[in-house]
């Protein structure tokens, strides 16, 4: 017999979540204890001036709170609903792990690493052919400039220059 009901699946993120909410609810009744202006209107100021604006501040970190404990509790509600997906997919999985859904996840592992291998064999061809093709064309530029050069009537002047630098005299 299969045994349907609630079942409550209780992860770590949950947990902490729960945590957190609580410690929320705590912060928000005490801020509405504590920092909860009260209702009455201000005396006036002296020789008739307006009374002084009422501090912001309490109603600032009221709803800083507010934003809190309404986040937190909405994240124990995501966390629970997806630890009860989690669960639900979990069930309704196949118990054998190597049955048709397993051959075919290995047929296309299979035809995955063949397509690489197939792509770095030709990607290697390729970079092969480019660098004969490259020293060909360096060694031919090198023949015909060094024939231009020996074929003018005035030559230029030879400035040999170092591919690297000499170390500096100590």
């Amino acid at each position: 017999m299969t045994e349907r009901g609630f079942q409550l699946q209780i992860s770590k993120l949950l947990v902490v979540a729960i945590i957190i909410a609580t410690a929320a609810t705590g912060a928000l009744i005490v801020t509405l204890l504590s920092s909860m202006p009260s209702g009455q209107t201000p005396a006036p100021g002296p020789a008739g001036l307006p009374p002084p604006p009422p501090n912001l501040r309490p109603l600032a970190v009221f709803s800083l709170v507010t934003g809190l404990f309404v986040l937190s509790w909405l994240a124990v509600l995501v966390v629970f609903a997806r630890d009860q997906i989690l669960r639900q997919l979990r069930l309704q999985q196949s118990p054998t792990p190597g049955g048709e859904l397993g051959e075919l996840l290995a047929g296309l592992r299979a035809e995955i690493a063949a397509d690489r291998e197939r792509d770095l064999e030709a990607l290697t061809e390729r970079l092969t052919d480019l660098t004969a093709e490259f020293g060909e064309r360096r060694e031919t530029d090198g023949y015909l400039n060094g024939m231009r050069t020996a074929t003018t009537a005035d030559q230029p002047d030879a400035k040999v220059r170092a591919l690297r630098r000499n170390p500096p005299a100590r």
